[in-house]
């Protein structure tokens, strides 16, 4: 039988001081042994141990007070280890820098720390409050040029969390030059360039709506020609109707409707009976009749409505709407030959 000796197999247990004091022991050393920058590289790049890199940190603060670096660092370590209360002590001291480059990271970490903390406020006014207080530091974040230009993606959604259209508008278009297919993109693209008055830009997005979002084509067609009639660039307007018009009633009723609008009563009238020789409905066809012949009268072209309506008299004859119309339309034009032998028709035929 062999006899166990306690007395060396005994384990060695250090307290929470004597660990502290281990650290300090080792800061020390690392101080006297490596460059501070050196040191502030390695502790800056630790993720993992918050705690230790802050107890390192605080030791190197006190040999070096007025360090704006090291005071960076230990913010946004305090940051990351939930130890708000310190960073925001930090961050207030290095907003009043007079180190650009300190005051600049300083208002990101606080951008940070403050967003962080809306989320846990639960009074609405309050709530409100901190929101127009990350406003105000995301505007001096965006126009001071602070933001990482290779995380687009992350202060577009701050601009949109914010509604600040202005930033939202420059992101999307960054993202929209990495990925110019992005229907939804596109569309928010779209309305705020109009919103801005950015005409060429709401152009350039549209032609790109009406390539890739086919689903929605007829809508986006449809953009495009209120955004030309509101342009007021009438000659790219009525180019735009006769292409869409070729192969569409609908784009001829709007080409027609157009042209009535722009008090081209001729050309209007003239559209509404190629509408009128389209279309197999009767109730449409004497609609778009109607319409040819009311469209002279309005350009106070008498003798050429009373002439368009006397040409499809015979074939209105027995719809007695369509006779009393006709018969106004004459009467009105002075043409009183053709009201005498529509009524002779009427009686003769024995209608009502």
């Amino acid at each position: 039988m062999s006899i166990v000796d306690n007395e060396h197999k005994k384990n060695y247990v250090a307290t929470y001081k004597e660990l502290v004091f281990t650290f300090v022991v080792f800061v020390v050393i690392l101080f006297v042994l490596h460059p501070k920058d050196l040191l502030k590289q390695q502790i800056a790049s630790e993720k993992s141990n918050y705690d230790l890199s802050m107890l390192y940190l605080t030791d190197l603060l006190k040999h070096s007070p007025n360090d704006e670096s090291l005071m960076i660092i230990l913010a946004e370590q305090s940051l990351r280890s939930g130890n708000k209360a310190q960073s925001i002590k930090l961050l207030n001291t290095l907003m009043k820098s007079e180190n650009k480059e300190m005051k600049n990271k300083a208002l990101l970490l606080s951008y940070e720390l403050q967003k962080d903390n809306y989320y846990y406020i639960k009074d609405k006014k309050k709530r409100l409050v901190a929101k127009e207080k990350l406003r105000k530091l995301f505007q001096k974040i965006y126009y001071q040029n602070l933001y990482d230009k290779n995380d687009i993606d992350r202060w577009y959604n701050e601009s949109v969390f914010l509604d600040e259209e202005v930033p939202m508008y420059f992101f999307l278009q960054e993202k929209i030059a990495k990925d110019p297919s992005n229907i939804d993109l596109l569309e928010k693209a779209y309305y705020l360039s109009i919103r801005f008055h950015r005409s060429k830009d709401s152009v350039k997005y549209i032609k790109l709506l009406m390539r890739y979002d086919t689903a929605r084509k007829d809508k986006w067609l449809l953009d495009n020609y209120y955004m030309l009639i509101n342009s007021k660039n009438y000659a790219m307007v009525e180019s735009f109707l006769e292409k869409q018009s070729k192969d569409s009633l609908k784009w001829k009723q709007k080409s027609a409707d157009y042209y009535l609008m722009r008090q081209a009563f001729k050309k209007a009238s003239q559209k509404y009976i190629e509408l009128y020789n389209k279309t197999k409905d009767y109730t449409k066809r004497k609609g778009y009749f109607i319409k040819a012949v009311r469209a002279l009268q309005a350009g106070n072209y008498l003798t050429e409505s009373a002439e368009l309506a006397h040409r499809y008299e015979n074939y209105y004859i027995h719809d007695r709407e369509a006779r009393k119309f006709l018969l106004r339309v004459y009467l009105a034009t002075g043409n009183l030959d053709y009201a005498s032998d529509l009524s002779k028709k009427i009686l003769k035929r024995g209608l009502e």
